[in-house]
């Protein structure tokens, strides 16, 4: 299991727009692109952990090549920023992968949401 800290910074904002809120945090450079992917996770704040999903590495389909660390937590609406979390990466269930269009990217969201949803026991 992949373990990443830090504090919750402001990024692009591409996945509110997209309509679906992450919480950000600087990629430490120990991380290789062999651990690039998304991630059923799990968040730490406070001493409280919020089921989430997790993407590792750069924002291909905005040709971000960057890697960032984007987690949307489910079912959740707090604003984090500058809060320290922890992200435990559980399971890595599918590659980065760069989208056609801004529609298909969110389909996949959608779904890998679900996803997550399925492997937690929503």
């Amino acid at each position: 299991m992949l373990v990443l800290e830090g504090r919750v910074k402001i990024g692009r904002r591409q996945g509110k727009k997209l309509g679906f809120s992450t919480i950000n945090i600087v990629v430490p450079r120990s991380v290789k692109k062999s651990q690039w992917g998304i991630y059923f996770s799990l968040v730490k704040i406070g001493d409280k952990l919020y089921p989430a999903i997790t993407h590792l590495g750069p924002l291909k389909t905005f040709n971000f090549l960057s890697p960032t660390c984007e987690t949307h937590i489910l079912n959740f609406k707090e604003n984090l920023y500058d809060t320290k979390v922890t992200k435990r990466l559980v399971f890595k269930f599918r590659e980065v992968e760069k989208f056609p269009s801004l529609y298909m990217l969110k389909k996949q969201i959608r779904r890998d949401i679900k996803s997550a949803k399925r492997f937690f026991g929503f």
